[in-house]
């Protein structure tokens, strides 16, 4: 691994932690001609591997001005001293529940802000409980799930919810995501993050009961609220005209919204609803398709 020694950490504005990895590599290749590239952002590749960030260094035709940081994510003294040296950690290392713990506590200790791409909800909660009051303290700012897991949704009903309160005078009290189509696939890291998750519910009951509660990303006390809606299995959806089955990112994506509600005073009442699903088509045929879907989803969670 050749980790560096903590003498040799530079000071930057981001350091881009995970950079050899799928997302890494996509992240860094937007990151270094916009931004780094021109100088206006001190931007670094950070990971496990030397050679590894050496290639993705090489891939981006980079100079001296995009620096390698090499060290282990479980070293707390190494941590430490990254999130000293950097105003910005931005994590691409999952399971975030095995790899993550770390940076996220040395980040809410020194000051220093963070985001990552996390989809595990049982995590996120132990951060949170952890972790919520030393940041507000030293001022760190820390966003999980800045993805696909959970940005459409989080910023898709902050943006219904902008739109109804200038039109109607009023936040919209229930909200409903329909996915109707997605392109793409999951990446290795993500397929782990589900099955770390998965494992830990099996194991623990305590995991379990946090999966169930829609409000388990809310600041403590307030963890509980009006009944949430749910899409489970196959329905039909009369405000849409459809067949709906279960979105695989709804357990994530409906905890972060009302993580955001709460966080905002209750912006949008405390009785507002908000559900997610897939939309598989009208008729006979939409029905097949959703009941399909549906036992694809249900195989997948219990099988692991």
């Amino acid at each position: 691994m050749n980790k560096q020694k903590h003498a040799d950490i530079p000071e930057v504005d981001i350091v881009l932690w995970g950079a050899a990895g799928f997302v890494g590599r996509l992240l860094a290749a937007w990151l270094w001609p916009k931004y780094g590239a021109s100088g206006d952002v001190r931007l670094a590749l950070g990971g496990r591997k030397k050679s590894e960030l050496e290639a993705v260094h090489k891939e981006l035709k980079a100079d001296d001005r995009l620096p390698l940081i090499v060290g282990d994510a479980l070293d707390e003294t190494f941590i430490d001293a990254l999130t000293k040296k950097a105003r910005l950690i931005v994590s691409t290392v999952g399971p975030y529940a095995k790899y993550g713990s770390t940076l996220v506590a040395a980040c809410a200790a020194n000051g220093t802000d963070y985001c990552d791409l996390s989809g595990e909800p049982q995590w996120m909660h132990r951060m949170i409980n952890a972790h919520q009051e030393e940041a507000e303290a030293s001022g760190a700012r820390i966003v999980h799930a800045c993805g696909f897991d959970s940005i459409p949704s989080d910023l898709g009903v902050l943006f219904l919810q902008t739109l109804a309160q200038k039109r109607f005078g009023h936040p919209m009290t229930d909200v409903k995501l329909r996915v109707k189509a997605l392109r793409g696939g999951a990446s290795g890291g993500t397929v782990a993050s589900m099955l770390n998750v998965i494992e830990e519910i099996r194991k623990d009951p305590a995991v379990a009961k946090i999966a169930k509660n829609p409000y388990a990303l809310a600041p403590e006390g307030m963890r509980s609220g009006v009944r949430q809606p749910n899409v489970s299995t196959f329905e039909y959806d009369k405000d849409i005209g459809n067949w709906v089955a279960p979105f695989v990112m709804a357990a994530v994506n409906t905890r972060v919204v009302h993580r955001s509600n709460a966080l905002m005073g209750y912006a949008w009442g405390k009785a507002f609803t908000y559900d997610e699903a897939m939309m598989m088509g009208d008729g006979l045929t939409g029905r097949i398709r959703a009941a399909a879907f549906a036992g694809a989803i249900g195989a997948f969670l219990l099988g692991g």
